[in-house]
């Protein structure tokens, strides 16, 4: 096996070249193949089960983690080189929302915002120049150059300007990937599911109710109560909404906390077809030196993912061989190549990168876009979710 190389981004960034390139890891419980695994839970709540074309066969499966997770878990890579100026990646172009009335986390980069460059935080704060801002939202596919040099992670993992009446650009994302585990028994989804257990000790009282006197008093000297809390409280007078008090053994019905798994699979796929899509208002040559620094750095921010297989709590994973990395040599041949790794992957970024400095003139310097945040909208948030 050989390495992927500037020259394959290159052809795979010219029309008629390489469709894809896709990298298939095994994944294993940290704990061995008998422990538990907790899957990525959606309102309900719920796990999502799917029957899939496993090993040659249909099976019941379970999604660990989304393709929109693990696209911002690569975002999330981005988001650390940026903080510590480390790398290329370090360099990337952003856009900063502040708002320094915050307690704490008081600027946000737009590769942490959904919707990135057309994220409402952006819209309606305040931006330093509206002029450049309304000729990145004004981009097409057909020229997609003032979004890239304002907010190059907009055109790296997609986005939709859809509050607009006119001139909705949607970007599809160049990556996709996804995790999902085979279920341990094939004869029904819900045998499974493991439910939640535990038990809570409280040193000074095992159970407490406050009066009306109490309670008020408790929620005028508590530090930083939430006003949910605070009026449940108020209501109930119970110790255990403040969360006091014990909670003898219990196993829910209704709470899960995780499944048994036989065999978990990451997929992630680079499309170069969709990225092939993309222009950038140049030359040929220029067009396509972009277009090989967007792959390289999805690569980039691929490998440092996969370094950090950090999930969530009890999902605990480790690879369980190297992963196998295919490039399609279109007519349904593939090659396969040796793993990327973060050293070989900020190697190719760098010469990626030099090559686009050359040849389109791209320029990544660190360069912060700001807005001032919102003031109304920051004083109306609040950390409780609708609907809860």
């Amino acid at each position: 096996m050989r390495k992927l190389t500037l020259d394959d981004l290159n052809a795979a960034a010219t029309v008629g070249g390489p469709n894809s390139l896709t990298e298939r890891t095994v994944l294993v419980p940290a704990g061995g193949e008998d422990a538990i695994i907790s899957p990525a839970k959606y309102a309900g709540p719920t796990y999502v089960f799917e029957t899939r074309f496993v090993d040659g066969e249909p099976k019941k499966t379970v999604l660990v983690d989304s393709k929109n997770s693990q696209a911002n878990r690569l975002e999330s890579v981005i988001t650390g080189a940026l903080r510590d100026k480390a790398g290329v990646l370090g360099k990337l172009p952003h856009i900063v929302v502040n708002y320094p009335e915050a307690v704490g986390k008081s600027e946000f980069f737009d590769t942490e915002l959904p919707h990135r460059a057309f994220d409402a935080h952006v819209r309606i704060g305040d931006v330093e120049d509206k002029d450049r801002y309304m000729e990145a939202r004004n981009s097409s596919l057909d020229n997609l150059r003032p979004l890239f040099e304002l907010s190059p992670d907009t055109v790296l993992f997609g986005g939709w300007d859809s509050t607009r009446n006119k001139n909705q650009l949607r970007i599809p994302s160049v990556f996709v990937g996804e995790i999902f585990g085979v279920l341990a028994d094939q004869s029904d989804y819900y045998a499974n599911e493991v439910h939640r257990s535990g038990a809570r000790v409280d040193p000074v009282a095992a159970s407490v109710t406050f009066n009306k006197a109490a309670r008020d008093e408790i929620v005028r000297d508590s530090l930083d109560l939430s006003d949910k809390t605070a009026n449940n409280f108020k209501k109930d007078g119970k110790g255990s909404t403040i969360i006091v008090g014990a909670i003898p053994p219990t196993v829910s019905k209704d709470a899960l906390d995780g499944v048994a798994t036989s065999k978990i699979v990451r997929i992630h796929v680079l499309s170069f077809a969709i990225l092939r899509s993309f222009r950038f208002g140049g030359s040929r040559e220029s067009d396509v030196a972009i277009r090989a620094l967007i792959a390289a750095a999805l690569l980039r921010a691929m490998a440092g993912s996969n370094a950090e297989l950090n999930l969530r709590a009890n999902c605990i994973l480790d690879e369980d061989s190297e992963p196998a990395t295919e490039l399609d040599e279109r007519f349904g041949k593939k090659e396969e190549l040796e793993p990327l790794t973060v050293e070989s992957a900020e190697d190719l970024l760098q010469q990626a990168y030099e090559q686009a400095h050359r040849v389109a003139g791209i320029e990544w310097d660190g360069q912060a876009f700001q807005v001032q945040g919102n003031s109304t909208l920051f004083a109306s948030g609040s950390d409780e979710v609708a609907g809860e």
